[in-house]
Protein backbone atom coordinates (compact mmCIF):
# COMPACT_ATOMS: atom_id res chain seq x y z
CA UNK A 1 0.00 0.00 0.00
CA UNK A 2 1.15 3.91 -0.63
CA UNK A 3 2.72 5.85 2.44
CA UNK A 4 1.57 8.93 3.67
CA UNK A 5 2.85 11.59 5.88
CA UNK A 6 0.65 13.02 8.34
CA UNK A 7 1.66 16.02 11.65
CA UNK A 8 0.81 12.42 13.91
CA UNK A 9 2.91 9.68 11.85
CA UNK A 10 3.51 7.62 8.70
CA UNK A 11 0.69 5.43 7.65
CA UNK A 12 -0.17 3.17 4.94
CA UNK A 13 -3.49 4.34 2.96
CA UNK A 14 -5.66 1.52 2.16
CA UNK A 15 -8.44 2.31 -0.40
CA UNK A 16 -11.88 1.08 -1.77
CA UNK A 17 -13.89 2.58 -4.44
CA UNK A 18 -11.28 5.43 -4.90
CA UNK A 19 -12.25 6.55 -1.50
CA UNK A 20 -9.60 6.39 1.62
CA UNK A 21 -10.87 4.21 4.16
CA UNK A 22 -8.42 3.07 6.65
CA UNK A 23 -5.04 4.16 7.46
CA UNK A 24 -2.39 1.24 9.18
CA UNK A 25 0.49 1.74 11.01
CA UNK A 26 4.00 2.15 9.20
CA UNK A 27 5.48 -1.32 9.64
CA UNK A 28 8.38 0.45 11.90
CA UNK A 29 6.55 2.71 14.30
CA UNK A 30 6.17 1.15 17.11
CA UNK A 31 3.98 3.33 18.99
CA UNK A 32 1.85 4.68 16.21
CA UNK A 33 -1.01 7.75 16.85
CA UNK A 34 -4.56 6.64 17.72
CA UNK A 35 -5.40 10.23 16.02
CA UNK A 36 -3.49 9.66 12.97
CA UNK A 37 -5.62 6.19 12.32
CA UNK A 38 -8.72 8.35 12.81
CA UNK A 39 -8.65 11.15 10.17
CA UNK A 40 -10.53 8.56 7.13
CA UNK A 41 -13.34 9.39 9.61
CA UNK A 42 -13.28 13.06 9.04
CA UNK A 43 -13.37 12.76 5.13
CA UNK A 44 -17.19 11.96 5.43
CA UNK A 45 -18.37 13.45 8.88
CA UNK A 46 -20.82 15.71 8.43
CA UNK A 47 -19.49 18.51 10.01
CA UNK A 48 -16.86 18.93 7.65
CA UNK A 49 -17.41 21.97 5.80
CA UNK A 50 -17.11 20.77 1.83
CA UNK A 51 -18.10 23.58 -0.32
CA UNK A 52 -17.90 27.50 0.51
CA UNK A 53 -20.28 29.20 2.23
CA UNK A 54 -20.56 33.18 2.90
CA UNK A 55 -23.31 34.82 5.39
CA UNK A 56 -26.48 35.65 4.21
CA UNK A 57 -26.52 38.76 5.11
CA UNK A 58 -22.76 39.78 3.53
CA UNK A 59 -24.23 37.66 0.31
CA UNK A 60 -27.06 39.83 -0.09
CA UNK A 61 -26.05 43.10 0.76
CA UNK A 62 -22.34 42.88 0.81
CA UNK A 63 -19.54 44.79 3.12
CA UNK A 64 -21.44 46.76 5.47
CA UNK A 65 -22.23 45.99 9.13
CA UNK A 66 -24.45 43.02 10.13
CA UNK A 67 -27.07 45.18 11.99
CA UNK A 68 -27.03 42.77 15.10
CA UNK A 69 -27.29 39.78 12.62
CA UNK A 70 -24.05 38.47 12.94
CA UNK A 71 -24.15 34.85 14.78
CA UNK A 72 -27.42 34.64 14.03
CA UNK A 73 -27.80 34.15 10.22
CA UNK A 74 -27.35 31.34 8.26
CA UNK A 75 -24.36 30.35 5.74
CA UNK A 76 -25.61 29.98 2.34
CA UNK A 77 -23.25 27.60 0.11
CA UNK A 78 -22.23 28.76 -3.26
CA UNK A 79 -19.82 27.43 -6.16
CA UNK A 80 -16.01 27.45 -6.36
CA UNK A 81 -16.45 30.00 -9.44
CA UNK A 82 -18.44 32.55 -7.77
CA UNK A 83 -16.91 32.36 -4.64
CA UNK A 84 -13.46 33.17 -6.24
CA UNK A 85 -15.36 36.21 -7.46
CA UNK A 86 -16.45 37.68 -4.04
CA UNK A 87 -13.27 37.09 -2.96
CA UNK A 88 -11.04 38.66 -5.63
CA UNK A 89 -13.84 41.82 -5.67
CA UNK A 90 -13.28 42.34 -1.88
CA UNK A 91 -9.22 42.32 -2.52
CA UNK A 92 -10.07 44.77 -5.45
CA UNK A 93 -11.92 47.20 -3.84
CA UNK A 94 -9.84 47.06 -0.39
CA UNK A 95 -6.65 47.91 -2.68
CA UNK A 96 -8.40 50.48 -4.74
CA UNK A 97 -10.11 52.13 -1.58
CA UNK A 98 -6.98 51.82 1.33
CA UNK A 99 -4.17 50.17 -0.28
CA UNK A 100 -2.55 46.95 -0.26
CA UNK A 101 -1.65 47.90 4.09
CA UNK A 102 -5.44 47.28 4.60
CA UNK A 103 -5.55 43.58 3.59
CA UNK A 104 -4.64 41.40 7.01
CA UNK A 105 -3.16 37.81 5.64
CA UNK A 106 -2.49 36.37 9.24
CA UNK A 107 -3.94 33.01 8.25
CA UNK A 108 -2.35 30.79 10.18
CA UNK A 109 -1.94 26.87 10.13
CA UNK A 110 0.21 24.01 9.79
CA UNK A 111 -2.14 22.48 6.77
CA UNK A 112 -0.33 19.23 4.91
CA UNK A 113 2.56 18.17 6.24
CA UNK A 114 4.05 18.69 3.20
CA UNK A 115 4.20 22.50 1.66
CA UNK A 116 2.14 22.28 -1.18
CA UNK A 117 -0.72 22.80 0.48
CA UNK A 118 0.41 25.10 3.57
CA UNK A 119 -1.75 27.32 3.91
CA UNK A 120 -0.11 30.24 5.33
CA UNK A 121 2.71 30.11 2.11
CA UNK A 122 0.24 29.89 -0.61
CA UNK A 123 -1.85 33.12 0.72
CA UNK A 124 1.49 35.23 1.27
CA UNK A 125 2.63 34.22 -2.24
CA UNK A 126 -0.35 35.04 -3.85
CA UNK A 127 -1.16 38.27 -1.71
CA UNK A 128 2.84 39.15 -2.40
CA UNK A 129 1.73 39.01 -6.03
CA UNK A 130 -0.64 41.47 -5.94
CA UNK A 131 1.24 44.29 -4.23
CA UNK A 132 1.63 42.69 -0.40
CA UNK A 133 -0.16 42.36 2.74
CA UNK A 134 -0.07 43.92 6.22
CA UNK A 135 1.35 40.53 7.85
CA UNK A 136 1.25 38.66 11.77
CA UNK A 137 4.14 38.27 13.95
CA UNK A 138 4.60 35.78 16.03
CA UNK A 139 2.18 32.57 16.50
CA UNK A 140 -0.64 32.04 18.19
CA UNK A 141 0.20 28.97 20.24
CA UNK A 142 3.81 29.72 21.14
CA UNK A 143 3.96 33.72 20.53
CA UNK A 144 5.03 34.36 24.21
CA UNK A 145 7.70 31.70 24.61
CA UNK A 146 8.51 33.13 20.76
CA UNK A 147 9.30 36.44 22.82
CA UNK A 148 10.91 35.94 26.05
CA UNK A 149 12.58 32.49 25.65
CA UNK A 150 15.49 34.21 23.57
CA UNK A 151 16.53 36.78 26.45
CA UNK A 152 15.89 33.92 29.15
CA UNK A 153 17.81 31.25 27.44
CA UNK A 154 19.95 33.12 24.61
CA UNK A 155 18.63 31.34 22.35
CA UNK A 156 15.93 31.35 19.35
CA UNK A 157 12.45 29.20 20.67
CA UNK A 158 11.28 27.86 17.21
CA UNK A 159 15.37 26.82 16.46
CA UNK A 160 15.00 25.43 20.18
CA UNK A 161 12.17 23.18 19.51
CA UNK A 162 13.72 20.88 16.90
CA UNK A 163 16.90 20.56 19.12
CA UNK A 164 16.07 19.69 22.52
CA UNK A 165 17.26 17.16 24.63
CA UNK A 166 17.06 13.69 23.34
CA UNK A 167 14.84 11.18 25.81
CA UNK A 168 18.14 8.75 25.16
CA UNK A 169 20.18 11.54 26.80
CA UNK A 170 17.36 12.06 29.39
CA UNK A 171 17.50 8.24 30.23
CA UNK A 172 21.69 8.31 30.46
CA UNK A 173 22.11 12.02 32.05
CA UNK A 174 18.96 13.07 34.09
CA UNK A 175 18.55 12.69 37.88
CA UNK A 176 15.36 15.15 38.22
CA UNK A 177 12.89 15.83 35.11
CA UNK A 178 10.03 18.74 36.16
CA UNK A 179 7.09 18.79 33.86
CA UNK A 180 5.02 21.96 33.75
CA UNK A 181 2.15 21.28 32.49
CA UNK A 182 2.76 17.68 32.16
CA UNK A 183 3.82 15.10 29.20
CA UNK A 184 0.86 14.83 27.23
CA UNK A 185 1.52 11.95 24.84
CA UNK A 186 -0.57 13.06 21.91
CA UNK A 187 1.62 16.86 21.74
CA UNK A 188 4.64 15.01 21.85
CA UNK A 189 3.44 12.71 18.82
CA UNK A 190 3.27 15.20 16.15
CA UNK A 191 5.42 17.24 14.21
CA UNK A 192 4.34 20.18 11.86
CA UNK A 193 6.37 18.74 8.90
CA UNK A 194 5.06 15.26 9.22
CA UNK A 195 6.47 12.23 11.69
CA UNK A 196 7.75 8.96 11.44
CA UNK A 197 8.16 6.72 14.61
CA UNK A 198 7.50 7.54 17.61
CA UNK A 199 9.16 7.17 20.21
CA UNK A 200 8.47 9.08 23.46
CA UNK A 201 6.69 6.30 25.52
CA UNK A 202 9.69 4.38 24.75
CA UNK A 203 12.08 6.94 25.95
CA UNK A 204 10.10 7.99 29.76
CA UNK A 205 9.82 4.23 30.14
CA UNK A 206 13.92 3.44 29.68
CA UNK A 207 14.35 7.04 31.56
CA UNK A 208 12.36 5.69 34.67
CA UNK A 209 14.08 2.37 34.40
CA UNK A 210 17.16 4.24 34.85
CA UNK A 211 16.15 5.80 38.17
CA UNK A 212 14.99 9.28 36.69
CA UNK A 213 12.69 10.89 39.19
CA UNK A 214 9.83 12.85 37.45
CA UNK A 215 7.45 15.83 39.02
CA UNK A 216 4.70 16.58 37.12
CA UNK A 217 3.10 19.84 37.68
CA UNK A 218 -0.45 19.99 36.02
CA UNK A 219 -4.34 19.85 37.01
CA UNK A 220 -4.06 16.64 34.75
CA UNK A 221 -1.80 13.45 35.21
CA UNK A 222 0.77 12.21 33.27
CA UNK A 223 -0.09 9.94 30.03
CA UNK A 224 2.37 8.19 30.48
CA UNK A 225 1.23 4.92 32.99
CA UNK A 226 3.25 4.41 35.45
CA UNK A 227 3.45 3.31 39.21
CA UNK A 228 6.61 4.99 39.86
CA UNK A 229 5.28 8.33 39.39
CA UNK A 230 5.61 9.75 42.80
CA UNK A 231 5.46 13.10 42.75
CA UNK A 232 2.33 14.62 41.32
CA UNK A 233 1.39 19.08 41.89
CA UNK A 234 -2.15 19.67 41.14
CA UNK A 235 -1.08 23.51 41.93
CA UNK A 236 -3.98 26.06 41.59
CA UNK A 237 -4.71 26.88 37.75
CA UNK A 238 -2.21 29.74 36.77
CA UNK A 239 -0.31 29.22 39.43
CA UNK A 240 2.56 27.87 37.85
CA UNK A 241 4.99 31.32 37.77
CA UNK A 242 3.84 31.90 41.44
CA UNK A 243 5.85 28.30 42.20
CA UNK A 244 8.36 29.19 40.27
CA UNK A 245 9.15 31.79 41.79
CA UNK A 246 8.60 30.30 44.95
CA UNK A 247 11.61 28.04 44.02
CA UNK A 248 13.94 30.48 43.18
CA UNK A 249 13.32 31.89 46.36
CA UNK A 250 13.87 28.64 48.29
CA UNK A 251 17.66 28.40 46.16
CA UNK A 252 18.73 31.66 47.53
CA UNK A 253 17.27 31.37 50.87
CA UNK A 254 19.18 28.09 51.12
CA UNK A 255 22.23 29.39 49.81
CA UNK A 256 21.71 26.35 46.67
CA UNK A 257 22.16 28.85 43.82
CA UNK A 258 25.05 28.55 41.88
CA UNK A 259 26.14 32.10 42.29
CA UNK A 260 29.07 31.84 40.08
CA UNK A 261 27.20 30.43 37.15
CA UNK A 262 24.80 32.80 37.77
CA UNK A 263 27.51 36.18 37.59
CA UNK A 264 29.63 34.39 34.76
CA UNK A 265 26.31 33.52 32.57
CA UNK A 266 23.18 36.01 33.14
CA UNK A 267 22.66 39.93 33.02
CA UNK A 268 20.43 41.50 35.06
CA UNK A 269 20.17 38.29 38.14
CA UNK A 270 21.26 40.81 41.41
CA UNK A 271 18.21 42.81 40.44
CA UNK A 272 15.99 39.32 39.99
CA UNK A 273 17.62 38.20 42.87
CA UNK A 274 16.15 41.21 45.31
Amino acid sequence: MPLTSTHWGTFNVATKHGKVFELTPFVDDQDPSYIGASLPKLLDHPTRIKRPVVRRGWLDNGPRPAGGARGQEPFVEVSWDEAEKLVAGELNRVRSEFGNKAIYAGSYGWASAGRFHHAQSQLHRFLNCVGGYTSSKNTYSIAAAEVIVPHIIGHDFIELLTKHTSWKSIANNCELFVAFGGLPLENSQMGNGGAGIHVQREGFKAALDNGVEFINVSPRGLDFESSKLAHQLHIRPNGDTALMLALCHTLLKENLANEQFLSRDTVGYETFAA
